[in-house]
C-alpha cells in the first residue's frame, strides 16, 4: 500500500467536505433571522398598540368611571347650590320690595323743596300762619355694615343708610285747625313725624279777636335717600 497516496487522497477529500458543508449552514441560518425580525416587528407593533391606544384608552376609562361615581354628589351639591339660590333670590326679593317701600315713603332732594312749600300751603289752607320755617341739619343714620378701612392714620368710611332730615317750624292759630292740619300731614304718603311739640295758648284779646288762638313750635322729620357715592360713605362719624 501506497501510504503517501492514501494521505493526499484523504486531505482532498475532508477538503471536498468542507467546502461542500458551508452553503448548507448558510441556508440553515436564514429561517432563524427570518423568525427574529418578524418576532421584533410583533413586539414593536404590541408596544405600540399598549403605549398609543391600550394605556391611554384605560386612563380614559377610569376617569370616566371616576366621574360616574361623583354623579350623585355632585347631584346633591347642585341641589344644595339651588336651594341656596332660591334662599338668597327671596332675600333679594324681599330686599327689593323694602327699598321700593322706603323710596316710596322716603324723599328725594327736588321733593324735599316741595315738602317745605307743601307744609306751608296746608297751613294757610287751614289759616294757620307760618310765623318760622328754619331747616336744620341732616344727620346720617348708618347702616348695620361693618365700616370700611381706609389705612392707618385715616378714619374708616361707614355706609349711610339715609340721612334724618328736621325742620322747625312756628304756627299761630286756631287749635282746632292746627288738629286738622296735623291729621293731613299724617296722612301724607311720604313719611313725616312728629320730633318735638309746644302749644302754648295767646293772651285773650277782645280787639283782635285772638280767642282760642294758640302758638304751637313743632319740630318736624323726614327722610331721604344719599344722592350720590360720596353721600353713600362718609369718613368717621
Amino acid at each position: 500500500m501506497d501510504l503517501n497516496t492514501d494521505i493526499g487522497s484523504l486531505f482532498k477529500g475532508l477538503g471536498r467536505k468542507k467546502s461542500g458543508s458551508e452553503p448548507e449552514a448558510a441556508g440553515r441560518s436564514v429561517p432563524h433571522l427570518k423568525q427574529l425580525i418578524f418576532g421584533l416587528i410583533i413586539v414593536a407593533v404590541v408596544a405600540a398598540y399598549l403605549f398609543f391606544y391600550y394605556l391611554p384608552e384605560q386612563k380614559r376609562i377610569r376617569e370616566n368611571e371616576e366621574m360616574i361615581s361623583n354623579i350623585p354628589m355632585i347631584r346633591e351639591e347642585i341641589l344644595q347650590l339651588d336651594r341656596q339660590i332660591l334662599v338668597l333670590q327671596g332675600e333679594l326679593d324681599a330686599g327689593k320690595s323694602r327699598f321700593e317701600e322706603l323710596n316710596r315713603l322716603f324723599h328725594n332732594k327736588q321733593e324735599l323743596e316741595d315738602l317745605y312749600r307743601n307744609i306751608s300751603l296746608l297751613a294757610l289752607t287751614y289759616e294757620l300762619l307760618v310765623a318760622k320755617l328754619e331747616k336744620g341739619e341732616e344727620s346720617p343714620v348708618f347702616s348695620d355694615k361693618p365700616p370700611i378701612e381706609q389705612g392707618e392714620g385715616i378714619p374708616p368710611k361707614k355706609e349711610v343708610a339715609f340721612y334724618k332730615i328736621e325742620v322747625q317750624f312756628e304756627f299761630v292759630g286756631d287749635y282746632i285747625s292746627y288738629t286738622y292740619f296735623r291729621r293731613d300731614l299724617a296722612n301724607q304718603k311720604k313719611i313725616i313725624n312728629i320730633e318735638r311739640e309746644q302749644i302754648s295758648a295767646q293772651p285773650n284779646n277782645a280787639e283782635a279777636n285772638s280767642d282760642g288762638v294758640v302758638q304751637i313750635s313743632t319740630t318736624l322729620s323726614t327722610y331721604r335717600f344719599p344722592n350720590s357715592e360720596s353721600e353713600k360713605f362718609v369718613s368717621g362719624g
